[in-house]
């Protein structure tokens, strides 16, 4: 081979190689600012970031970096590799409402056959009645153990009577709001583990939802703004803001939701307290969105291979208010979002605490 035919054939060679390199150079910017741009607008979907000047997000969580910088708690992810053999141990429990909500979010998590959920639900249970079921116990216990990767919580609506004017502490501020703040710091410290742990293990506080008769509904949305202020303050806890989801346009009580094509969807009990089982599924496909951003689970998704949804042994459920899962092989695929509407619901009203509950049979965890 000519000199001459070397020299054209390592000119050509370089002129390839570097418009090689500067294709690359494109191709890796687009898609760099593709997943930012993907990764925005999840966050924007999942209600975890909103736009300058918005309103704070309901689910917004902010966890501090070794540099002091702040992500979004959501991105912080989850174990890596879940499959059907390790599927992310999901544990969900509280008072009666999560007698809807475990169902409900337990069997859209099940349907992805790599989330193992457990629910845990005891009518009439609340922080401030210890006597009754005391939840840090209870909890202390279940941690150790089912030893959960994620744990979602709902609380409030039995604690509405909590608030009180008097007595007074030292700053003159009602003595209740820092009784309670520690009840739930104490639930916050025992799901999210011992200090001993690589890192807390992330926790969904839900707030209880708005009440129909108006004095357990002021006595819960002090209660919800107490748990929001001592939730902000846990970097792994994420605060779900159940009352505004089940608002009516005006922030009252509503029995129903307009569903996108325009029906009215009965998302309350005629109690005035409880979900219907599709107010379950609106809140489960709530919760459901940050904890998908967090751990990925339609990314790694393996369909036509649900788990089984597992409630926990001694737990209670207010007839009417949830869905059968007990057969998790044909998972009901999650609802539409709902918008809300404006609505006056004809209903009596009856106190969570009344004794018209019912024992479910269990199984046992995997």
């Amino acid at each position: 081979m000519s000199d001459d035919v070397r020299a054209e054939l390592d000119a050509a060679r370089d002129a390839r190689i570097a418009r090689d390199r500067r294709n690359a150079l494109v191709i890796g910017g687009i898609v760099a600012v593709t997943l930012v741009a993907l990764s925005a607008v999840a966050l924007f979907l999942s209600d975890t970031l909103r736009a300058r000047g918005g309103a704070e997000p309901a689910l917004a969580a902010r966890v501090p970096t070794t540099t002091g910088a702040t992500v979004p708690a959501a991105l912080l992810g989850c174990r890596s590799g879940l499959t059907p053999d390790s599927p992310l141990r999901l544990w969900i429990g509280g008072d009666s409402l999560a007698g809807s909500l475990g169902p409900s979010l337990g069997e859209q998590t099940a349907a992805t056959g790599i989330v193992q959920p457990v629910y845990d639900s005891r009518v009439s249970s609340g922080l401030s009645s210890p006597g009754f079921f005391d939840w840090p116990g209870h909890a202390t216990d279940e941690m150790a153990r089912l030893n959960p990767e994620v744990v979602v919580f709902i609380v409030g609506v039995n604690d509405w009577a909590t608030p009180r004017t008097t007595p007074t502490d030292a700053s003159g501020q009602p003595a209740w709001r820092a009784e309670y703040a520690q009840r739930v710091e104490e639930m916050l410290d025992t799901l999210e583990g011992p200090t001993t742990r690589a890192q807390p293990r992330p926790v969904y506080w839900v707030g209880a939802p708005t009440l129909e008769e108006r004095r357990k509904d002021v006595g819960a949305r002090e209660v919800n703004a107490v748990a929001a202020a001592v939730v902000a303050r846990h970097p792994s806890a994420t605060y779900v803001d159940a009352y505004h989801l089940f608002s009516s346009p005006a922030g009252a009580y509503t029995a129903t939701l307009a569903a996108p094509n325009g029906k009215s969807v009965q998302v309350r009990t005629a109690d005035g307290v409880h979900f219907t089982p599709e107010g379950g599924d609106l809140l489960g496909v709530t919760v459901y969105g940050p904890l998908d951003a967090r751990c990925r689970l339609d990314a790694q998704a393996v369909p036509g291979q649900p788990k089984p949804v597992v409630q926990t042994k001694g737990s209670t459920q207010v007839p009417g208010t949830h869905r059968d899962v007990t057969d998790a092989t044909t998972p009901t695929p999650p609802p539409t979002t709902l918008s809300t509407t404006s609505s006056t619901a004809a209903s009596t009203t009856t106190s969570t605490t009344a004794a018209t509950t019912t024992t479910t049979a269990t199984t046992s965890p995997p």
